[in-house]
C-alpha cells in the first residue's frame, strides 16, 4: 500500500520497510517517519493493514446490475449543465470563415481539412451531454472495481502489481492509531464506491461509520 497509505493526523505518507528481530525474523512494516506528528504508533505491520484493507474495503465492493442507471442519474442530478452557447457560436463562426478561406483558395485542402475537423471535435465536445462522455470511463472503472478483490487475492499478482492497483483506485488510505480508518477513492471511482456502500447499507451489510 506504499503510495496511498497516509497518516490521518498530518497527511504524511507511510513507507514500507523490513525489520529484522533478534531472532532473525523479518517483518514487513509500514513506517510513518514524520517527526512533527503526534500520532502513535509510528508503524504498523504491513500484513495487518493489508488484512484490514481487504476485510474493511475490498470485501464490501458490490456493484449489481443497477449501478449504471443509478450512478448516471445521480451525476446528471448534481446540477445544471454549463451553458456553452457562446463557445459553440464562436466555433461555428470560425468554421464558416474557414470554409470561405478554402473556397477562395487562401487555404490548401489538407490544411482546411485538418483545421475544420479540429473545430468539429471542439464543437462536439461542448454539445455532447456529460453522461455520454462519462459512461465509457465509468464502465472501465466499474470493470476494474468488480475485479479488484479477485485480482488482489490472486497468487499470480505480484506486490508491485497490487501497489499499482491501489494507486489506480485510491487517492488515500488513512491510518489512525495503527488502524485503517478511511479510504478516499479517485474521482472516477468515487461514484461507484458511493453506490456500492449505499446499496449495502440498504441491505444491512455495511454500517455508515
Amino acid at each position: 500500500l506504499t503510495g496511498v497509505l497516509v497518516c490521518d493526523e498530518c497527511g504524511r505518507p507511510f513507507h514500507g520497510v523490513t525489520l529484522t528481530s533478534s531472532r532473525a525474523t523479518k517483518t514487513p512494516r509500514m513506517i510513518h517517519s514524520s517527526h512533527f506528528c503526534s500520532m502513535t504508533p509510528r508503524s504498523v505491520k504491513a500484513q495487518a493493514v493489508e488484512e484490514e484493507f481487504v476485510s474493511g474495503i475490498l470485501s464490501h465492493i458490490h456493484l449489481d446490475n443497477g449501478w449504471r442507471d443509478a450512478v448516471l442519474k445521480a451525476i446528471t442530478n448534481e446540477g445544471p449543465e454549463p451553458d456553452h452557447t457562446i463557445d459553440v457560436r464562436r466555433i461555428e463562426v470560425a468554421m464558416a470563415n474557414l470554409r470561405k478561406q478554402h473556397l477562395w483558395g487562401v487555404i490548401a485542402d489538407d490544411a482546411f481539412k485538418k483545421q475544420y475537423q479540429g473545430l468539429e471535435r471542439q464543437k462536439k465536445a461542448l454539445i455532447t451531454p456529460k453522461v455520454s462522455t462519462l459512461t465509457p470511463n465509468l464502465d472501465r472503472a466499474a470493470s476494474l472495481l468488480r475485479d479488484l478483490p479477485v485480482l488482489w487475492r490472486h497468487p499470480g499478482v505480484t506486490p508491485e502489481q497490487r501497489r499499482e492497483l491501489a494507486r489506480e483506485v485510491f487517492e488515500e488510505l488513512r491510518v489512525k492509531e495503527g488502524r485503517l480508518v478511511a479510504a478516499q477513492p479517485r474521482p472516477q471511482y468515487a461514484p461507484l464506491f458511493a453506490y456500492s456502500v449505499s446499496t449495502q447499507q440498504m441491505l444491512g451489510g455495511v454500517s455508515s461509520s
